[in-house]
């Protein structure tokens, strides 16, 4: 039989033989990272994660079959099982409503930002503007050190401490005597509550098989997403009757008692992590020293954390895909998060909403993401399954991003819309309209693209994804900053024109990944 590691190396072949349509492809994986370049996991074609079995012959621990249960990525159905799928399931619900949670303290306090500079004495609206984007910008900062912290020491870990470190300094915010000292505290709560953010991709990719991934990331990372939307719809209310003060109380009634639930109730699904606990107690109750863990990286710790640190700037600037990837992503986010400046002027001033009623105008970014996530859910598994089997079963990456190219084109049509209906001051209801294909775009590109970050890199895809984080958000942080002064020059018309253009010039991107992006990804491996 032809080499299957070769023709996996050489890309999708169409002719491949007739053997190998009909068989599990397996091939060896070397790691550089393990000593003396001993063999990591076997790899598979399928794009699921790799069976590592115990060989205790040669002092290697593993999962006990194909079938063991404390193995995450498999499933069971019966109660008395580890890994059921209403663990998994249970699991995803600690994720999703923390990730709720954390990116709604970068907008619930958004429509009382005019509240804010008044309580300090201030009129700068590029300040207020600023009080809200730092905390993107802690989002990322904390992923370069994080995510891979929870590639080295486990989820739990990570998440709960960096949760704790959130719910803290929001309860700073809540007292915070001047706008320097709330600055500051809204910085270092987007760091904790970033870890989260990062690493629950990683997760989705711990516990499900590649064809059930899309559905995980819409209802896990899909659904938070519109934390940012709602927001705005309850800060509103919050900070006109509460004062704004209160926007930051309400949310840590919520997320203080969750974190205090999930460090006794969530469960670690890092597969080195579960070897390395099952090595340690195999090595008690045997008495073997020799034995390691099938995924132990044997490097003294030291360097093992050095390497594991660097490693979401290595994907950016060593790998090609990656970065391009998350620049794609950052843009297009970009865009979004420069709307968001205009939003609150808009409505107030153009169309003489309150506080609260301005809020309810992110409604419908909301709808259009509903239905994106509605559609995702629904064909990008089954388009990755498809294109598999037509691949002769073996999975390329580049396969998750198949539907992205019919979401792209609705983003620049929104923005026309959105920029030339305020600038005539038509009805609002047409510009809220116009935020439905806006939403519906922007979703359905970034739930494939974050779950295509986890397929290719699948073994490090916390430091993968935080690589993507960290450059998103950075464009999130920064370019809020300018978006007043664009708007003020251009007026909404234009600017947002010159946003729709942008959006209209990366259209054809998701093209280019699905015709070249697995090319790239091959040529230029990542030496982590």
């Amino acid at each position: 039989m032809s080499d299957p590691k070769a023709m996996a190396e050489a890309g999708s072949e169409k002719s491949a033989p007739e053997d190998v349509k009909n068989e599990l492809v397996v091939f060896p994986e070397v790691d550089d990272n393990f000593e003396h370049g001993k063999p990591h996991a076997p790899a598979v074609a399928t794009g699921d994660r790799p069976l590592v079995l115990m060989d205790l012959d040669n002092g290697l621990v593993g999962w006990e079959s194909e079938d063991d249960p404390a193995n995450p990525q498999h499933v069971w159905l019966a109660l008395w099982k580890n890994w059921t799928w209403g663990k998994k399931w249970m699991l995803m619900f600690w994720m999703a409503t923390s990730c709720t949670f954390s990116p709604m303290a970068s907008s619930l306090c958004a429509p009382g930002t005019s509240l804010t500079l008044d309580e300090y004495g201030l009129t700068s609206q590029t300040i207020g503007t600023l009080m809200i984007s730092i905390f993107v910008l802690g989002y990322a900062v904390g992923p370069l050190f994080l995510a891979p912290l929870s590639e080295l020491y486990g989820r739990v870990r990570i998440i709960n401490v960096s949760n704790a470190f959130f719910n803290l300094f929001l309860l700073g915010c809540s007292f915070a005597p001047n706008m320097a000292s709330l600055v500051i505290m809204r910085l270092l709560a987007g760091i904790g509550g970033s870890a989260v953010m990062t690493i629950v991709s990683a997760i989705i990719g711990d516990v499900f098989p590649v064809h059930k991934r899309a559905a995980a990331s819409c209802i896990v990372v899909g659904t938070p997403s519109l934390a940012p939307v709602i927001g705005p719809i309850a800060g509103g209310f919050i900070s006109e009757y509460l004062g704004w003060r209160w926007a930051y109380w309400v949310l840590l009634m919520c997320s203080g008692p969750l974190n205090i639930l999930m460090i006794f109730f969530m469960n670690e699904s890092n597969h080195p992590t579960l070897l390395e606990r099952k090595t340690n107690r195999l090595k008690k109750e045997l008495g073997r020293d020799d034995l390691h863990s099938h995924l132990e990286i044997r490097l003294p710790p030291r360097e093992v954390l050095a390497r594991s640190i660097v490693r979401p700037v290595k994907f950016l600037f060593r790998s090609p895909i990656a970065f391009l990837i998350s620049l794609y992503v950052s843009i297009v986010y970009g865009t979004l998060y420069l709307l968001f400046t205009t939003i609150p002027i808009v409505f107030r001033d153009t169309y003489h909403f309150s506080i609260q009623y301005t809020g309810l105008a992110y409604t419908g970014l909301g709808l259009g993401m509903f239905m994106s996530l509605a559609i995702i859910m629904r064909v990008n598994d089954r388009t990755v399954v498809r294109l598999r089997e037509k691949n002769y079963g073996i999975f390329e990456p580049e396969m998750r991003l198949a539907t992205t190219v019919y979401f792209a084109p609705f983003m620049p049509l929104a923005l026309f819309i959105y920029g030339w209906t305020t600038h005539y001051r038509v009805h609002w209801i047409v510009p809220c309209l116009s935020f439905i294909p806006y939403g519906f775009g922007i979703l359905g590109i970034f739930v494939p693209c974050q779950t295509y970050m986890v397929d290719a890199f699948l073994e490090t895809a916390a430091s993968a994804v935080a690589a993507m984080v960290c450059l998103r958000c950075l464009f999130g942080a920064l370019l809020p900053l300018i978006g007043p002064m664009v708007y003020e020059s251009l007026g909404l018309g234009w600017g947002n024109t010159l946003l729709g253009f942008v959006t209209l010039v990366v259209t054809p991107v998701p093209f280019a990944f699905l015709k070249w992006g697995g090319s790239v990804r091959k040529r230029y491996p990542v030496k982590l």
